[in-house]
């Protein structure tokens, strides 16, 4: 017994030793998403589900600092807000610490991979992974595990180097994780519930495209 909790007081010391509250270069990616006022976009929505056939669906999404992000459309649809949790506000509304594992490469970009772990339970994920452009200030990648909608593979594109916001956003899930309300997806969209029972391992690509970006920056 003795010997299992020496163990154990190893590995906690290790942890706490790799492990920082928050990493430096994600507290200054924060910082520059701080600059934000506000912002609107257009979203363009297409889904990739082999059981879904639904026409390309739009809808506008606001912002406000201090504000959740607000989407409305005329013909309502279920966007992942996540996806769109662009200022990560979401990923910092409670404690957490993370783990810098170095740097990779990245759809041709050098990106340090930093690991975020909630340390409190009220958060809705278990762990997000994130692949940080330190250069551009951007995220380019990252993997959410969450405790109720499975895990979130989400990758980013960015068409204007001055722009914080980023053109495309690609949202890749396991269907059987999520919980779609298909009903939510339009009135016009035809799902075959056959096919959904058939294929309900299968992984399901959402993609978003911000057009028409209007942002506001904090005055200094």
């Amino acid at each position: 017994m003795i010997w299992k909790k020496y163990v154990w007081g190893v590995f906690l010391a290790g942890s706490s030793l790799l492990a920082q509250e928050v990493d430096p270069s994600l507290q200054r990616l924060k910082e520059r998403m701080d600059s934000i006022s506000g912002f609107q976009a257009r979203v363009r929505m297409e889904v990739d589900i082999s059981f879904v056939n639904m026409p390309v669906k739009h809808a506008e999404v606001y912002y406000q600092k201090g504000e959740a992000i607000r989407i409305t459309s005329e013909d309502f649809v279920m966007i992942p807000k996540r996806g769109l949790d662009l200022t990560l506000n979401e990923l910092y509304k409670y404690p957490f610490m993370t783990l810098n594992l170095g740097k990779v490469g990245f759809a041709g970009r050098q990106c340090e991979v930093i690991k975020v772990i909630p340390t409190t339970d009220r958060s809705d994920y278990s762990i997000a992974t994130l692949w940080l452009d330190t250069a551009a200030l951007r995220i380019l990648k990252s993997q959410i595990s969450t405790k109720n909608n499975g895990v979130f593979d989400i990758v980013y594109h960015y068409k204007n180097e001055p722009l914080a916001l980023p053109s495309e956003i690609l949202v890749k899930f396991a269907v059987s994780g999520v919980k779609i309300p298909l009903r939510f997806l339009g009135k016009d969209t035809h799902v075959d519930r056959q096919g959904m029972e058939a294929n309900s391992g299968e992984q399901g690509t959402i993609i978003l495209q911000l057009e028409d970006v209007q942002l506001s920056r904090i005055q200094e």
